[in-house]
């Protein structure tokens, strides 16, 4: 089942990002920012945890903090660091090893394409830290912000996908902020 919905999820993203080729310029090009700094807030899903014996789904509080740059009104890479701030454990993906990861810190090159006004997808790689094991990630997401064009700022909501390679799957659900220069 949840090999179904990584397949659905991935499947989704591209077919997204495909539809926003189309999509047209801003007018002004006085309004076009091409730096953001946000952070937001969230809980990360993961679905291989381990308790008394059993795999269990767990809910944990995170935080993230992302830097990107625009190329253009579709286009954007970034720099996203995510902590998990509660320790863990989980059962790998092989079924095979418990792991122990205490708050686990992710940073990722992501890359993203604004589908619409205010809509995009991402997709990135990097590598997920823990005092005990490191692991790479590849994440796939959307983002949803609201621009409060007055103040440079933009209210974000966020969804991400991480696959921690030979390690759990994790659904990270944020909001934050952002500001734009």
């Amino acid at each position: 089942m949840i090999n179904n919905i990584k397949k659905n999820l991935i499947l989704s993203f591209l077919f997204a990002s495909f539809l926003g080729f189309s999509q047209e310029e801003k007018s002004n090009p006085e309004e076009f920012h091409r730096h953001s700094i946000s952070i937001l807030i969230g809980h990360t899903t993961i679905f291989q945890g381990f308790e008394n014996g059993k795999r269990k789904i767990e809910s944990e509080p995170s935080w993230a903090i992302n830097y990107n740059y625009a190329f253009n009104e579709k286009w954007a890479i970034g720099i996203h660091s995510d902590i998990i701030i509660e320790n863990f454990v989980v059962e790998k993906t092989s079924g095979d090893e418990i792991l122990e990861r205490n708050t686990p810190i992710t940073s990722l090159i992501v890359g993203t394409c604004k589908i619409f006004d205010g809509f995009g997808v991402e997709l990135g790689g990097g590598l997920e830290f823990d005092k005990n094991e490191s692991f790479g990630v590849a994440r796939i997401g959307a983002e949803y912000g609201i621009e409060i064009i007055k103040h440079n700022l933009e209210v974000l909501l966020s969804l991400d996908y991480d696959i921690v390679i030979d390690a759990y799957d994790g659904l990270n659900i944020g909001i934050g902020i952002a500001k734009l220069f």
